[in-house]
């Protein structure tokens, strides 16, 4: 693949690291960090080779969540932008020791903003005509989340509108429906009778797709792989066991795969190809 495709990718919650700002105060542990992040979303759409740029990070979702809004103060949310919880429910920080606005207002202009600066920069240049959010979910919903524990689709592909991908009478999509349905339709013959895709469920698309869009006007979509087809059993205890390389090697193969196919299906009108 010599081609180099105007893509944006994001890559918001492959990170690993606890910064030194919070070192001392976390009560989580690795498999914390490796359950609530998505862990190898940094192999899975290892293709920047490929795209016109890409954007990720090594700190992990559970310190900083770049895909949450900054608008509201974090602290009011368990699930916000400096969590409170992991998925299951576990503490992220010892009794006493969250922390404090300073050190959150830190932890958002050393982490956060510069994430976000990088993806507008890039959305200016004029190169990205479609910007991919990549992420991958877990089998099920996780104990936070309530509800029925259905489980969930191989893909969920998300624009912020309806089952469809149509707009909804609460907002706009972040990309047309008919991409959205044709990038479903190349997943669906890439891993034909492996799995369901599906759209906007059971996610509609984050901050990071809707704001940016919002912000420049250039398509976004969301990308979610369920970890259930790479994912043994020993990821959740990494001393006992890891994912398989090369599935993930031949999996982000598949996707990126079906995502140029769907590209390449497009009309250079609205792609802007001359």
């Amino acid at each position: 693949m010599k081609r180099r495709y105007p893509f944006l990718l994001s890559i918001p919650h492959r990170g690993e690291v606890i910064p030194p700002e919070v070192q001392g105060r976390t009560a989580i542990t690795r498999r914390d960090i490796l359950y609530t992040g998505d862990p190898e979303t940094r192999r899975l759409y290892n293709f920047r080779k490929h795209v016109a740029a890409c954007s990720t990070t090594e700190i992990a979702r559970l310190i900083v969540d770049l895909n949450r809004a900054p608008y509201y103060a974090p602290f009011m949310s368990p699930d916000g932008i400096i969590k409170r919880v992991t998925h299951e429910g576990v503490p992220v920080y010892r009794e006493g020791m969250y922390p404090d606005r300073r050190l959150i207002r830190e932890l958002l202009a050393k982490y956060y903003y510069p994430y976000h600066r990088d993806l507008l920069a890039a959305l200016k240049t004029g190169n990205i005509r479609l910007a991919l959010d990549c992420h991958s979910m877990l089998p099920y919903p996780p104990p936070m989340a309530g509800g029925e524990k259905r489980p969930r689709p191989l893909f969920c592909l998300s624009n912020g509108g309806d089952l469809q991908g149509k707009p909804t009478r609460s907002g706009t999509v972040t990309c047309p429906p008919a991409w959205l349905s044709a990038l479903a339709e190349a997943f669906r013959e890439e891993f034909r009778g492996e799995g369901d895709v599906a759209l906007n469920n059971p996610f509609r698309g984050g901050f990071i797709s809707q704001a940016h869009y919002r912000h420049t006007g250039v398509p976004w979509i969301q990308i979610e792989i369920n970890r259930g087809i790479y994912e043994s059993d020993g990821i959740f205890e990494p001393e006992r066991g890891s994912v398989d390389k090369s599935r993930i090697r031949d999996l982000s193969g598949r996707i990126f795969s079906a995502i140029a196919s769907f590209w390449n299906s497009l009309p250079d009108e609205e792609t802007g190809t001359d």
